[in-house]
């Protein structure tokens, strides 16, 4: 016998060697005309030292491939009837090859079986195997052709794409589009209607009144939070547009979905990001550092305040054709929850921190006088009623910020906001100095960190209060900075050094401002030069801390 003479392949035994060789001794000896089976062709062969026959048209396919030296290895079985009663199957040591009348012979191995197998083999929606794998385009992944769909392999995940949202994909590019690959099978939704798939950048999402149309990015963001397809939103009617400055819009069946392009990140691959849903089309425009949606009689106006992802949300009454109430759709990932305060809304993550959140807005008039506004939220929209008055326009402005950021703005740190609501001129007139004090600050000291209590912060608060200072008054800038104080005392990190070092460089701020009265590029280059000429003073109780002078500046320590 063979095995006598030479060593055995692993995973064989003499045993089944030698029986092996038996077999293709009798299929050698078996008249032409009796080899006959009941697969696809006659032939059979016997692979030694597996004793098992490779017939028809599956024995073809496996000596195209290269027999035991291709990636299917050596025959584990028989030639099998399937449970349809049709095809037939031969198991090798690494997968199968199928067989059927209609779609030949082609093998299904790794994670392309997992994906086969998991949506019930042959008997599933994707039936019988009509191609080997193909290499993708990218020469990254491959994908498999079968009666009923396509499987397609990326980074060892395997899923299968069908139909009119397979096609809709193939609009987009497949593969090598905005979408990406498939990162689930299809999905039966629970409306028993419809169907959809996800993919690494978004979905598709197919209805048979709606068609096949994807959701990506932000707007997937906010549609997922208000309920997919099964929110008053309904199903996605048409594809995403995408306008200049990042808007997106997209029609759904029962409204409008705006969102502004512009967000607040929380984490590497994860944002805020805010939309406005609309029964009539708007027109996104874009503005200084953001957007606007015009729509009939107001304006919906998003623009970035601050290097830190902080941006104003304004929704602006511009007559008495406006609306009275305007939703805003809050876009957050999955695993993050919303919830309401009296002051904002907040982002929470899984651990319960607070990574992000938008303030609920007060109203000004054109006179500066207070206008209400009333907030709900429900789910991710948070609806707001707004108030009128005679001078118009009417803002209703608010932030929206990283959770570390909230307390820092007048619009979500509760002391401030209850400055702003005593004071409502002022407050509107200043509302976003913060936002030239952070960029410059942070531009001035590269070297510097955030966190650090140095430069970057002592040139911010002399930036800001005197900003403040220049564009109302002294009183309304020193009434905002102990606000701003006490709402700092919520944050962890707080320490009372820190504190003192604020109060001190708040007093230099307000004097810039008053020195430069009517120049708000000389309060910049004071504080900026204050900044860098600031003294080192680890315990600020050690120096006068009246600060009665305001020439210079204070920080703990330097980086």
């Amino acid at each position: 016998m063979r095995s006598d003479c030479g060593a055995i392949p692993s995973g064989f035994t003499k045993e089944q060697a030698d029986r092996a060789e038996v077999m293709e001794a009798a299929l050698l000896a078996e008249p032409a005309e009796a080899r006959t089976r009941a697969s696809a062709a006659a032939g059979c062969r016997v692979y030694w030292p597996a004793p098992y026959e490779v017939c028809g048209a599956i024995r073809e396919k496996y000596d195209e491939l290269g027999g035991p030296t291709s990636f299917l290895l050596y025959p584990a079985s028989e030639e099998l009837t399937n449970p349809d009663g049709q095809g037939r199957r031969s198991v090798f040591q690494n997968g199968p090859i199928y067989w059927s009348a209609d779609s030949g012979a082609h093998p299904v191995a790794n994670h392309f079986f997992a994906a086969w197998q998991r949506n019930g083999w042959e008997a599933g929606p994707l039936g019988y195997p009509t191609s080997d794998e193909i290499v993708n385009p990218d020469n990254v992944g491959r994908r498999q052709y079968f009666q009923g769909g396509t499987i397609y392999w990326h980074l060892n995940e395997a899923y299968y794409v069908t139909g009119a949202i397979r096609d809709k994909w193939g609009e987009t590019g497949w593969e090598g589009g905005p979408l990406g690959y498939p990162a689930g099978d299809e999905i039966r939704l629970p409306d028993g209607r419809g169907r959809m798939n996800r993919f690494e950048h978004g979905v598709v999402y197919w209805s048979p009144d709606t068609g096949a149309h994807p959701v990506t990015g932000t707007v997937l963001d906010q549609w997922s939070g208000a309920g997919h397809e099964a929110s008053a939103y309904g199903y996605p009617t048409a594809d995403p547009v995408t306008h200049p400055g990042g808007v997106q819009e997209q029609q759904f069946q029962h409204d409008l979905v705006y969102s502004s392009g512009v967000t607040v990140p929380v984490a590497p691959g994860v944002s805020f990001s805010l939309g406005v849903p609309s029964a009539g089309r708007l027109q996104p425009a874009t503005v200084t550092d953001g957007v606007v949606l015009h729509g009939p009689g107001f304006d919906a106006r998003f623009r970035r305040v601050a290097d830190d992802g902080s941006f104003e949300v304004s929704l602006v009454r511009l007559d008495g054709s406006a609306p009275t109430s305007v939703d805003v759709l809050l876009g957050a990932p999955a695993d993050h929850t919303l919830r309401a305060t009296a002051q904002r809304v907040e982002l929470v993550d899984p651990a319960g921190a607070v990574v992000a959140g938008v303030g609920l807005p007060p109203g000004f008039d054109s006179t500066g006088a207070a206008v209400p506004v009333r907030a709900s939220l429900d789910g991710n929209r948070l609806r707001l009623q707004l108030g009128d008055a005679t001078a118009y326009p009417i803002a209703f402005p608010a932030i929206a910020a990283r959770g570390d950021a909230l307390d820092q703005w007048w619009s979500t740190g509760v002391q401030q906001r209850s400055v702003c609501e005593s004071e409502p001129y002022d407050c509107y007139r200043v509302r976003n100095a913060r936002g030239p004090a952070f960029n410059l600050s942070k531009a001035a000291f590269p070297e510097a960190t955030e966190t650090d209590d140095n430069r970057i912060d002592a040139a911010r608060h002399c930036l800001w209060n005197g900003l403040m200072t220049e564009g109302a008054n002294r009183g309304f800038a020193e009434r905002m900075a102990a606000a701003h104080e006490r709402d700092g005392q919520a944050n962890p990190d707080w320490t009372r050094n820190a504190q003192l070092m604020d109060e001190y460089n708040n007093r230099t701020g307000v004097q810039v401002g008053l020195r430069n009265e009517g120049s708000p590029a000389a309060i910049e280059s004071t504080c900026l030069r204050y900044g860098q000429e600031a003294r080192i003073v680890p315990e600020p109780e050690s120096i006068d801390l009246t600060n009665p002078y305001g020439t210079d500046l204070i920080a703990l320590r330097h980086p």
